[in-house]
């Protein structure tokens, strides 16, 4: 019984002298191939809070669901700061406001379809958790109706936004982000409705991605 005992004791001594060494190694291969060195895809829910406005008339808000797809990649420098890019799509219902009071059936409508290209800068803690910085490039659409013609307007837009990450096992992680989208103007002095300010204010969204290590 006791070389029984014996046995056991250094068989479990040995086992966790290999599972330490284990651990180190994992942690140093941790260290230097952190895990936001990746290329990525993922889906995710939120909420769009933008507004628009017509010869400064009352803005017409436009708070909706959307559902966003999104692919990127980025690496991570001395196992701390990184740098990525991404191609980010926001969808959800369009949205249309009349405007009696200024033209007979007069009308603007907030495209629901919202693509942008975006810059990312952060800071990583821990090689499992992503601080980050945002800026880019946003494409939206606006439509309205003079009373007797409908006009549409395709322009770029300004957005700045933060996030931050959390990586889940080998291959998963989820992150929650905000960006406010700094709108188009647009003054057409051959349109039925001018000095328009479109597609302006916040949105919110939670992510879940799907990580490629290269």
């Amino acid at each position: 019984m006791k070389k029984v005992i014996l046995i056991a004791a250094v068989c479990a001594m040995m086992f966790s002298a290999n599972a330490k060494e284990s651990k180190e190694v994992s942690v140093t291969e941790s260290a230097s191939k952190n895990v936001f060195s990746n290329v990525y895809g993922g889906l995710g829910i939120g909420g769009s809070f933008l507004k628009s406005s017509v010869d400064g008339m009352a803005d017409m808000k436009a708070n909706r669901l959307m559902g966003s797809f999104v692919i990127g990649g980025g690496k991570v420098f001395r196992n701390k700061a990184y740098m990525g890019g991404e191609l980010l799509f926001d969808f959800m219902k369009n949205r249309k406001k009349f405007y009696k009071d200024y033209a007979k059936d007069a009308s603007l409508q907030m495209k629901g379809f919202f693509p942008q290209v975006d810059v990312k800068i952060g800071y990583t803690v821990r090689n499992d958790v992503l601080g980050y910085g945002k800026f880019g490039c946003g494409w939206s659409k606006v439509s309205f109706f003079d009373g007797a013609n409908n006009h549409s307007k395709n322009k770029t837009s300004f957005v700045l936004g933060v996030g931050a990450e959390k990586a889940f096992y080998q291959n998963f992680s989820t992150a929650v982000e905000a960006d406010y989208n700094f709108g188009f103007k647009t003054d057409d002095k051959g349109l039925g409705l001018n000095n328009v300010r479109a597609n302006k204010g916040w949105s919110v969204r939670a992510l879940a991605k799907y990580n490629v290590k290269y």
